[in-house]
C-alpha cells in the first residue's frame, strides 16, 4: 500500500461508504453465523464494522504493520498471516468474507489458492461474501 491508499482507507468518508453502501449491498440479506474471518482487513475499517454485526470475528492479515495498528485499536482477535496459506483449521468458521482487498493479491494463481483456502476453513453450509472493485 502507499501513503494515499492509507489516508483514503482510514478515513471517515471510506468508513461512511462501507457502512451505508458497501456493506448494506452485500451482507444485508446473509446470514454469516457466529464465528466469520475476515480475510485482509488492512487498516480496520471492514473489521471495526464488522465486529458489530458479528459475534465472534477473527482477522487475518498479511502486512505486519497493518496487524500491529489493528491490535492497538481494535477489541478483535487479528492474525497475522497469508490468505493463500491460512493458519486455521478445516472447517473453523461460519462465515468468510473479504472487502476490496483482491486487487492486492498479486497474481490469480494465488487469488485462487486464496479463495480455495477460503472454502477449506469454512463450515458446510458456511458462507463466503465479499466484493472488490
Amino acid at each position: 500500500m502507499n501513503l494515499l491508499h492509507d489516508r483514503i482507507c482510514a478515513s471517515d468518508k471510506w468508513a461512511e461508504k462501507v457502512r451505508t453502501g458497501l456493506f448494506p449491498a452485500v451482507l444485508d440479506d446473509l446470514d454469516l453465523g457466529g464465528e466469520v474471518l475476515e480475510i485482509g482487513p488492512g487498516l480496520g475499517v471492514t473489521t471495526r464494522l464488522l465486529a458489530e454485526r458479528v459475534p465472534k470475528l477473527t482477522a487475518l492479515e498479511v502486512d505486519e504493520r497493518y496487524v500491529a495498528l489493528l491490535r492497538r485499536r481494535l477489541d478483535t482477535e487479528i492474525v497475522h498471516g497469508d490468505a493463500a496459506e491460512m493458519p486455521f483449521a478445516d472447517a473453523s468458521f461460519t462465515g468468510v468474507v473479504c472487502f476490496t482487498m483482491l486487487h492486492h493479491v498479486p497474481s490469480p494463481a494465488l487469488q485462487d489458492r486464496l479463495f480455495a483456502e477460503a472454502c477449506r476453513v469454512l463450515r458446510p453450509g458456511g458462507v463466503f461474501a465479499g466484493s472488490d472493485g
